[in-house]
């Protein structure tokens, strides 16, 4: 379990403490905090500029601000753009809540049949590549589930190169404990940016709530795999503040605020992830989602607040 330091007015004035702090006011000014809290194996490292990523939050949401999605102090928003969907206004939209956006457009992947269709990338490129706000592209999602083969995210990769070579492509992994496996296979040429999902809070019974401990475990074998394949590819988590519907048992199970923290805390600890994401705003197999559970959003603000403040322990 992890364990809270006192607060800093509760601290008694040792040696160790005055020492840890001019420590702390040196990382600080260098924009990253590296420490182990007691009992933690890995060190917790993280800088002040982490990005946050919020997903799938409708273009009404941000005009009204709903639930303060606005100010949670996240940076960037990933929004599937399909059809007729008005990319340019989402995208002044997303700007005036001081959001850039991560495209993913759903036209180019089939995820019923595991079917790509790279033909199409450039079109829809073309629509956003000269935005203000647009950050960049996610190419595919959880692509092992999908039946999607390293090749056709290769292929997906180069079309978005190939249409824009200046913002980045992020390709979203599943299945974290067969990465880089053949099963779910990582190579070179796949993605600028690598994410994973790790959604760790369950229940056994339909009412208890559990943690599952496996990020101990496969977060350093993912960073061992994306240093060893694409050495400096940042790496980013996608982390669980949802409820599944159904069944009762076995799935999904709304976090509290300290396991909220703890997904965070196992991204920057054994993940070394440079960028976190909250999954997610909206989804009618959920029985909550942000949209739904405005106390989490506002747990997410308060974290985001602690690692832009460099606070997060």
């Amino acid at each position: 379990m992890y364990e809270s330091y006192p607060a800093r007015n509760q601290m008694p004035r040792t040696r160790s403490t005055r020492t840890r702090s001019v420590l702390m006011a040196a990382l600080l000014s260098l924009g990253a905090i590296g420490f182990a809290a007691p009992g933690v194996e890995a060190t917790v490292t993280y800088s002040r500029s982490t990005n946050f990523v919020l997903q799938e939050v409708p273009t009404g949401d941000l005009l009204n601000n709903t639930n303060g999605i606005c100010h949670t102090g996240a940076n960037l928003v990933i929004k599937n753009a399909q059809g007729t969907f008005n990319r340019t206004y989402y995208a002044q939209v997303a700007s005036a809540c001081g959001l850039k956006v991560i495209w993913a457009f759903p036209d180019t992947v089939n995820y019923s049949t595991g079917t790509i269709y790279p033909t199409r990338v450039a079109a829809l490129v073309r629509q956003v590549k000269g935005l203000a706000a647009t950050y960049g592209y996610l190419s595919v999602k959880e692509p092992s589930w999908h039946h999607i083969s390293g090749t056709e995210i290769r292929t997906l990769y180069r079309a978005y190169r190939t249409a824009d070579p200046n913002h980045p492509v992020i390709a979203l992994f599943g299945d974290v404990p067969h990465f880089g496996s053949t099963a779910n296979p990582y190579w070179t040429g796949m993605a600028n940016i690598v994410m994973v999902d790790w959604y760790p809070v369950e229940t056994t019974n339909g009412t208890n709530s559990i943690y599952l401990t496996g990020a101990s475990s496969w977060f350093p074998k993912v960073r061992a795999k994306v240093a060893a394949v694409t050495p400096g590819r940042p790496i980013w988590l996608m982390v669980q503040t949802h409820k599944y519907l159904k069944p009762a048992t076995h799935k999904k199970q709304r976090p509290t605020q300290s396991q909220l923290s703890r997904e965070v805390r196992d991204g920057f600890g054994y993940l070394r992830a440079s960028g976190i994401a909250f999954h997610v705003w909206r989804n009618s197999n959920y029985s909550l989602d942000q949209l739904r559970d405005p106390q989490m959003v506002s747990w997410m603000k308060t974290l985001i607040g602690k690692v832009r403040a460099g606070t997060f322990l």
